[in-house]
């Protein structure tokens, strides 16, 4: 049986901005968002002086397809997750006809 699975990037950045609220702190942070990449989260923090610091989460939106095979569906479900990179997340699990 082989099984085909989709596995994306797992490492983060964090891109920061500074502003007056957190409103436009938040649109700072978007526009920093290259090419390729998503936001994943966003935490404001005020300290003393009033202005607003945001920090964004953002990640790869890569998607990457691994295929493998095994005697049944969980030998087949095994080798694929063994061959999942250390620095991926697996995705989906999809058979293979």
């Amino acid at each position: 049986m082989r099984v085909r699975g989709l596995v994306q990037p797992s490492a983060t950045q964090e891109v920061t901005a500074e502003a007056d609220d957190a409103q436009t702190a938040r649109a700072l942070v978007e526009e920093q968002v290259p090419e390729g990449f998503e936001l994943l989260q966003v935490h404001n923090a005020m300290p003393r002086g009033g202005r607003v610091i945001a920090t964004g989460v953002i990640r790869r939106t890569a998607i990457q397809e691994l295929e493998a095979e095994g005697a049944d569906y969980a030998a087949a479900r095994e080798a694929l997750r063994a061959s999942v990179p250390a620095d991926h997340l697996l995705l989906s699990i999809v058979v293979v006809d």
